[in-house]
């Protein structure tokens, strides 16, 4: 993973002070549906969506491996006063807390084994807000490895167990271009 590291703090390093991203399209449409409480945004890079859910009044812990990035968000909140935790950590090894959060947020980040950890991190009634590339990205843009995209169908599978509230699934007009994306947003039963 220190090779991931690397390439990440350089990538965040290298963006100084460039403006943030807007928060994806797909988080702002169903921001609404979280339920009061604690969020935790999943590889949250320079926080694009952990600063906009912060804004909108949640407690977010934004998780990313780049101390880079976290420091760019870390630096926003504090100057906006801002309930906003930064965590390093390398999503391998890192436990997340289990019946926590009213909101785990995962967008554009695919790592196959956190699915059962995202779920239990989560606490009852609390929602999982997904959204990544899925396999058809791979003939039109970044990313192409296979390991990194969803294959049709896999989201809606494998939040079988959650109560599916909402879920889409092909190319979509985003914030970065067309991209071929698999979305969802699931609730945790009980």
């Amino acid at each position: 993973m220190r090779n991931d590291r690397d390439r990440w703090e350089r990538r965040y390093a290298d963006r100084g002070r460039h403006a943030l991203d807007p928060p994806s399209e797909f988080l702002r449409r169903h921001e609404s549906r979280i339920p009061p409480g604690p969020v935790l945004d999943v590889a949250a890079g320079d926080g694009r969506n952990a600063l906009y859910l912060a804004r909108r009044g949640h407690p977010v812990d934004a998780i990313d491996i780049a101390f880079a990035a976290l420091q760019r968000v870390a630096s926003a909140a504090r100057a906006e006063g801002l309930k906003l935790r930064a965590v390093q950590a390398d999503l391998d090894d890192f436990p997340l807390p289990r019946d926590h959060y009213a909101a785990v947020v995962n967008i554009r980040y695919l790592q196959r084994s956190l699915f059962a950890p995202l779920k239990r991190a989560v606490r009852p009634g609390g929602l999982v807000i997904f959204e990544t590339f899925l396999i058809d990205q791979r003939f039109v843009g970044h990313p192409t490895n296979p390991d990194h995209l969803l294959q049709h169908g896999e989201l809606a599978a494998r939040f079988s167990d959650f109560e599916i509230l909402f879920s889409e699934e092909g190319l979509f007009e985003t914030e970065g271009g067309a991209t071929f994306l698999g979305r969802l947003v699931a609730r945790r039963p009980g």
